[in-house]
């Protein structure tokens, strides 16, 4: 008695996941939950800033007062900073992509870094002449902090939040996340620069609406930066050096006043 041999069919290919891109609402959940990651790293910082010179029987204005001050501010930077960039890499893994790639983490030419500074330069002169001539006081946020900061011999630390930490964590979800995927949706390039730089411009509440103009403006530079220079690490430096700039205004006016 002869038996039939059945043969199992091959397994069909299974073709590997493609990459995508977080397009308009993808890259916005995630901003939002960057941003959720700004505040959870922030409010850890200063957690154990209240653990370390604290007490128990702090009243609420010396809770404030504590919070305000140039280090511990600092520190929290570089706190949200890392919390931040932890759910850019998770969301970049997710879209399988490679994260430099993603944000557009190329280093600029030498030329396209000379026209970037120069243009952020420029804007900051004129910025602070029509700070001067239309009586516009430094705000409060800024002069506080380095006082602050200087009196705790804290300075380099505030500069490390100010002008590396600050940059690096708003310009890879600005000019990198946002952009990448805004720019790409029915936005549009323009579209994206614009949008970015008014979100960014609102989160900054804590400036009068004189400032938060300023910041919606340089925002527009640094995104037509990004646009020309495909470089967000080129935005990331004209950011630094645009804050370096207004700490130093600052300094010397704590310094002569």
């Amino acid at each position: 008695m002869s038996t039939i041999e059945t043969s199992t069919p091959p397994a069909l290919p299974v073709s590997p996941r493609q990459p995508r891109t977080w397009y308009f609402l993808g890259s916005a959940v995630v901003a939002l939950v960057a941003y959720v990651a700004f505040n959870l790293g922030y409010l850890v910082a200063m957690s154990v800033a209240f653990i370390w010179h604290g007490d128990l029987d702090m009243t609420g204005a010396q809770i404030v007062e504590l919070a305000s001050q140039g280090g511990n501010i600092a520190m929290g930077m570089i706190a949200a900073c890392l919390f931040v960039l932890a759910v850019l890499w998770a969301a970049i893994r997710i879209a399988r992509q490679r994260f430099t790639e993603y944000l557009a983490l190329n280093w600029p030419t030498r030329d396209q870094l000379v026209r970037g500074i120069a243009i952020t330069l420029a804007f900051l002169l004129a910025w602070l002449l029509l700070s001067f001539l239309t009586g516009q006081p430094t705000p409060a946020f800024m002069t506080d902090s380095y006082r602050s900061a200087q009196a705790a011999g804290l300075v380099w630390l505030l500069l490390i939040g100010f002008c590396v930490a600050a940059p690096v964590m708003e310009e890879f979800v600005l000019r990198g996340l946002l952009y990448r995927g805004w720019s790409q949706s029915f936005l549009g390039p323009v579209g994206a620069i614009v949008l970015s730089s008014a979100l960014w411009a609102l989160m900054h509440q804590h400036y009068s609406w004189y400032y938060i103009c300023e910041i919606f403006f340089v925002g527009l530079i640094f995104g037509h930066l990004r646009r020309r220079s495909s470089s967000t690490w080129l935005t990331v430096m004209a950011h630094g050096f645009y804050n370096l700039g207004a700490t130093a205004h600052v300094a010397l006016k704590v310094a002569y006043s």
